[in-house]
């Protein structure tokens, strides 16, 4: 709704503007004028913002006291205000617009699975997503074992898409659906949610997907109730039954094989890339640990050599200090001696005396 908005011009449908976030909790009738503005351009933002800043803050019923009493400083140029990208740049959603202006194609030619005349029978936001994703190949390593394997795989060259941005660097980002209404039902949702969470699909193109999800919403309004069993139909039949996205010149068996020997080479690559970094992680826990090693055993070699100090130390202090030996224990004189010459026993004594 346009309740707030007191301005001279009526805004186009999809026209971006700023408000002020404590009106929005207002209903919209009651709204005060000068709450939202639309600039015509990027250059006139600064000037609106700085319009709703000078006539509509210190009036705002809405806003807190404490931060009507913010002081803002004069220099701000553009206080509040911030941009994730280069708004003098067009983004992805821009060139689209641009594109059914100009009428132009994006390099989009009869061996191309969206077309120029697919627009108007889907919405943006799936025309862009799909330009995202590319004819691939099944191939041997897109097999997955355990329980309902046998649903999931495919034969050998069997018609998929694959993610544009990271479909040569791992097996993520491959969808082989088996009908046209597998197409429609799952494979278009995982290809959305695969995009925006893919980290190597840039920004630009992420941030243009979730602004065209709001326009969806109103271009959906205008097409028919089959539009999106319609699209991808046709795109089914180019990728299944068409199959003008083979290269000219060449048979779809050829093409197909050309297709698997070509991801054979770049997974052999790939396995080539992540045996050298294995071996350098090698190398280099070898160096650790022979580094580890050459420490320890000079640790080792050092204990060593206080533990003789300690025991040289020891034998010196207690040099006198031994045990008694047999010559120098005393001997008592109650104890009866056996040796010759210590004395005679009783009996002997009483045998001589007699």
């Amino acid at each position: 709704t346009l309740d707030g908005y007191s301005g001279r011009k009526e805004p186009s449908i999809g026209q971006v503007g700023v408000r002020c976030v404590f009106c929005k909790r207002v209903a919209p009738d009651q709204r005060p004028n000068g709450c939202i503005l639309f600039p015509d351009t990027v250059s006139a933002l600064h000037s609106k913002v700085s319009d709703l800043m000078r006539l509509h803050f210190p009036s705002c019923p809405e806003m807190p006291a404490s931060v009507k009493e913010t002081d803002i400083p004069p220099e701000a140029s553009g206080w509040g205000i911030t941009f994730r990208r280069d708004p003098m740049q067009p983004s992805p959603a821009d060139e689209l617009d641009q594109e059914k202006v100009k009428n132009g194609k994006h390099g989009s030619d009869a061996t191309a699975l969206v077309r120029e005349d697919d627009r108007g029978m889907c919405t943006d936001q799936i025309l862009l997503m799909m330009r995202q994703v590319k004819p691939c190949l099944f191939k041997r390593t897109d097999r997955r074992g355990g329980p309902g394997a046998r649903g999931r795989d495919r034969a050998i060259g069997f018609p998929g898409l694959a993610c544009r941005h990271c479909a040569n660097r791992n097996s993520f980002g491959r969808y082989f659906p088996v009908s046209a209404k597998n197409l429609t039902d799952n494979t278009a949702t995982s290809i959305q949610s695969h995009i925006a969470s893919c980290s190597r699909c840039p920004d630009s193109i992420k941030d243009s997907l979730a602004y065209l999800q709001h326009r969806s919403i109103l271009q959906k309004n205008e097409l028919s109730g089959i539009w999106k069993k319609t699209f991808f139909k046709r795109v089914w039949d180019r990728l299944h039954h068409e199959r003008a996205w083979a290269k000219e010149g060449e048979g779809d068996q050829d093409y197909a094989t050309a297709i698997l020997l070509e991801e054979e080479e770049e997974e052999s690559d790939q396995e080539a890339q992540q045996e050298g970094e294995e071996l350098d992680s090698d190398e280099e826990a070898l160096a650790s640990m022979a580094g580890l090693i050459k420490a320890a055993a000079a640790w080792l070699a050092e204990q060593d050599d206080k533990s003789k100090d300690s025991v040289f130390r020891t034998q010196r202090s207690g040099r006198g200090r031994g045990l008694l030996g047999k010559r120098s224990a005393p001997i008592s004189s109650a104890s009866p001696k056996t040796s010759r010459g210590r004395g005679l026993t009783s009996s002997k004594k009483s045998k001589i005396e007699t």
